[in-house]
Parts: C-alpha cells; sequence; structure tokens
C-alpha cells in the first residue's frame, strides 16, 4: 500500500475522524483529505513524523518501507500486556524459570551476533 491508503486505514484502525488527526497535526480538515486521496501526494516530512506519532506507528510504515518488518507501537503494546500477565501469573519459582532461560538465551543470541561480526 501507498502512504495515502497508509494513513487512512490507520485512522480508520484507530477511530480517529478527519477532524480528530487534522487538529492534532495543525492543518486543515481538507488538506487531510487531500492527504488520504493522493491529491497532495508530497507531505512535508515533518509532517509525515508528527502523523506517525498521531497514529501510533511510524513514518516507514507510513511511507510502505517496512510493513512486514515493523510493528506499530499498538500492536507491540498488545504483546507486552499479554506477556505480563502472564508473567504476573506465576509463582516464584516460575518467574525464576522465564528469567533464568531468558538470561541463557540472551547470552546465547549474545554470543552468535558477536560471532557474525567478527566474520
Amino acid at each position: 500500500m501507498g502512504l495515502k491508503e497508509n494513513i487512512k486505514n490507520r485512522r480508520l484502525e484507530l477511530n480517529l475522524t478527519l477532524e480528530d488527526v487534522s487538529k492534532r497535526l495543525s492543518i486543515s480538515k481538507p488538506t487531510l483529505q487531500r492527504y488520504e486521496s493522493g491529491v497532495i501526494s508530497n507531505i512535508p516530512s515533518d509532517k509525515i513524523e508528527k502523523l506517525a506519532v498521531i497514529l501510533e506507528t511510524t513514518p516507514s510504515i507510513l511511507m510502505g518501507w517496512d510493513e512486514n518488518k515493523i510493528k506499530t507501537r499498538l500492536q507491540l503494546s498488545e504483546e507486552l500486556e499479554c506477556l505480563l500477565k502472564k508473567y504476573n501469573s506465576l509463582d516464584n519459582l516460575g518467574k525464576h524459570t522465564v528469567n533464568t532461560v531468558l538470561e541463557m538465551e540472551f547470552n546465547r543470541c549474545s554470543q552468535l551476533n558477536n560471532q557474525d561480526r567478527i566474520f
């Protein structure tokens, strides 16, 4: 998808109106409509950066560059919340086990990354 579709789709995913976003972006509602319709395709970079914050995503996702690589802040927040709920429901032994495995895997991956940098 392109910039115009990404702006509109993300705005709708967050249940934001044109007015909500245009006010926060300090532009008129018709200007935002022109962004979303593609009438204005050369959107200033500072507006794209601010749009990304408002739409809880990144400029690269809005531009359509890293759609499959980068998750939105909202998706990350939901994943973290789910993991924290699970972790917090564990008893002390369970938390100790998770912490131990996590530390071991972190160290293993760190060593692999360091070996890749040597070569």
